[in-house]
């Protein structure tokens, strides 16, 4: 199983497309599109769970949640 190859395709606003792909699991994401990056397994965990702490507690965000109506002060 652990030679999957997982890979999400998205259109983005500026015409171009944006592709997710894993090779693997625990392996990097390639994140391809106007400039190819390498996202570590562990990063991407942590952004995914940033994401759903954002949404799940509507604090707001400029880029994930601009209309939120929280602020996250810790």
């Amino acid at each position: 199983m652990g030679n999957l190859m997982n890979t999400f395709t998205f259109k983005i606003n500026n015409g171009e497309v944006m592709e997710l792909t894993q090779c693997g699991i625990d392996h990097n994401v390639i994140l391809e599109g106007v400039k190819p990056l390498y996202i570590p397994a562990g990063d991407m965990v942590m952004l995914l769970n940033l994401y759903r702490y954002i949404k799940d507690n509507d604090i707001q965000n400029d880029f994930i949640n601009p209309h939120g109506k929280n602020t996250d002060e810790r």
